[in-house]
């Protein structure tokens, strides 16, 4: 299974103990689900069993507590790999030297499969061992569908992760409120604050979005009137770099009716984003703000961290935010609004959702394409059904059952981690992040986070702002998705897009940077634009994402 914007580094256990999500399948399942078998599984003859999961980061100490547990609990013995899963060489070597474990958190599963690597993980045992997990398939509707062994009904080729926040909205758009009222600019409907401490009192929601010709006024004005009194012509707009653009414009081209990344329709054709005619309004727009001097010049030679410590350093007045740097989640303190909340006592930030086009367009692109399903466990070759049997065990207590949930993902309450608030309803505070690995806290585990769970991995700011917004059904309206997606590798789009991709980005960030700078002009260049991107792999994949199903129909129950 493909799984779009998801980096296993994203995953890296600190980011795991505190991250909030953008979330939305509308489930509400939670551990301790009831046991769909009469009968307790057989667990009388002990198995040895090799576990990697997706906390490993080569730091694991044999005997640690978690396997203490798992080893009583269903008499088994562990052997854990030292293994960093964010490693893509220490997995490579493990694979071609035949050492995958039993179980293992890997990307590329299908491959695995297909070069008979793994094995095939039946229906009917998941069914059987593994009855939370087996709930949370069927609560989906494209659940059972995914990671299917081909012309093998009923059979996988991997445990698929599932997070309820990668099926939500996640992006919003930030502004400097103390620049806002100092220059006479009044935010739209009720402010809230995020938090009452750590500068997130500092930052406040409103669910009203501005239009663009009102955030324009303001760019304006940030531009041009010195706002931070400084007595210089130094201080901009938008905060833009000519890294990942999509961290820089996703809201912007929402206004434009335009999912970054993703294929749209348009007279009834599928067309990829870059090439439709939304995508050229979105470049003549920018071009503009560009022109009229609301964007750094100097965007063009700064990367993503570059422009985090030009935002720092108090230069740019609005930027695209994901809900957990709004929320002031500890891992995003590098990036806006935190890293200048926690160097200027003085600033405020206005968070808002994405703003408005002119045709009353309005969101980003969605997290996932489809749905909250991403990252896999896969089951070594030679495992046998009685080992599987346990697997499948052991991979639902420790994922979906409250008890295995618990100890397994945080270890031990007072000792390794307290609750914001009430427990089960509130954020996990770990007291020691860097160091768990060793304790096998959060090592044997795969992502699977629904219901009241996705509490236990926000803050109370980012549980408020997705219960106002993000995580509420308008936050799930204005998340843009794929007209078509080949989510089950029904074509040969995904091969051709490894063909194609490196060439066809190449040739669409040319275009958006000599765009916005005007070095070319978006209408004059637009038809030899769109001819070279046809020709150059783009037409081969438009024809077979033709043969796709729509992400509507995907998502349909």
């Amino acid at each position: 299974m493909t799984s779009k914007k998801v980096s296993v580094t994203a995953l890296s256990l600190a980011v795991v103990l505190m991250a909030s999500g953008c979330s939305g399948g509308e489930t509400t399942s939670e551990p301790n689900v009831t046991n769909v078998s009469d009968k307790p599984a057989d667990t009388s003859k002990t198995l040895d069993i090799s576990w990697v999961g997706q906390g490993a980061r080569g730091k694991i100490e044999d005997n640690n507590k978690v396997q203490q547990m798992i080893e009583k609990k269903f008499n088994v013995k562990l052997k854990n790999r030292k293994l960093d899963v964010n490693n893509k060489e220490q997995k490579n070597l493990m694979v071609a030297s035949g050492e995958l474990p039993d179980i293992a958190f890997m990307d590329a599963p299908e491959k695995l499969y297909s070069d008979s690597v793994t094995r095939s993980i039946p229906k009917d045992m998941i069914m059987k061992y593994a009855p939370n997990y087996a709930k949370v398939l069927s609560d989906q509707p494209t659940g059972w569908k995914i990671n299917q062994v081909p012309g093998k009904n009923g059979e996988y080729y991997a445990l698929t992760g599932y997070k309820q926040d990668w099926d939500n909205l996640t992006w919003g758009q930030v502004y400097r409120l103390d620049w806002m009222e100092k220059l006479g600019f009044k935010p739209k409907g009720d402010i809230v604050p995020v938090g009452t401490s750590g500068g997130a009192e500092r930052i406040f929601f409103t669910k009203q979005a501005f239009t663009l010709d009102e955030e324009q006024k303001m760019f304006e004005a940030f531009a041009n009137n010195d706002p931070d009194g400084n007595g210089k012509k130094d201080t901009y707009g938008l905060l833009l770099n000519n890294s990942d653009a999509s961290w820089a414009l996703n809201t912007e081209a929402g206004a434009f009716g335009v999912g970054w990344d993703y294929n749209v329709e348009e007279n009834g054709k599928v067309v990829n984003y870059a090439i439709s005619q939304n995508y050229k309004e979105f470049l003549t727009y920018m071009a503009s703000l560009n022109k009229k001097g609301y964007i750094d010049p100097e965007f063009t030679t700064l990367n993503r961290a570059k422009s985090w410590e030009k935002f720092a350093a108090g230069k740019y007045g609005a930027a695209q935010v994901q809900v957990q740097a709004a929320g002031m989640v500890p891992f995003t303190f590098n990036r806006p609004p935190g890293n200048l909340v926690l160097k200027d006592p003085n600033a405020k930030f206005l968070f808002t959702p994405a703003p408005i086009g002119s045709k009353g367009q309005q969101g980003s692109a969605a997290y996932t394409p489809v749905d909250g399903f991403g990252y896999a466990m896969v089951i070594k070759k030679d495992v046998s059904d009685e080992k599987l049997a346990r697997i499948l065990q052991i991979f639902d207590y420790l994922n979906l059952d409250k008890e295995g949930l618990m100890l397994s993902a945080f270890g031990e309450e007072g000792k390794d981690y307290s609750w914001e608030a009430e427990p089960y309803k509130s954020a996990v505070i770990p007291k020691q992040a860097a160091e768990v690995e060793k304790d096998g806290i959060g090592y044997y585990n795969l992502p699977i986070q629904l219901g009241n769970v996705n509490a236990y991995y926000s803050n109370a700011a980012v549980s408020k702002l997705t219960d106002l917004y993000f995580g509420a059904e308008i936050g799930r309206k204005t998340a843009y998705r794929p007209f078509k997606w080949d989510y089950f590798n029904q074509t040969k789009y995904n091969e051709l897009k490894t063909k194609y991709d490196a060439k066809l980005k190449t040739i669409t960030d040319e275009f958006l940077f000599k765009s916005i700078t005007s070095e070319l002009n978006v209408d004059s260049a637009w038809d030899a634009y769109v001819k070279n991107w046809r020709s150059s792999g783009g037409d081969e994949l438009l024809a077979e994402l033709e043969k796709a199903p729509k992400v509507a129909d995907l998502r349909k129950k």
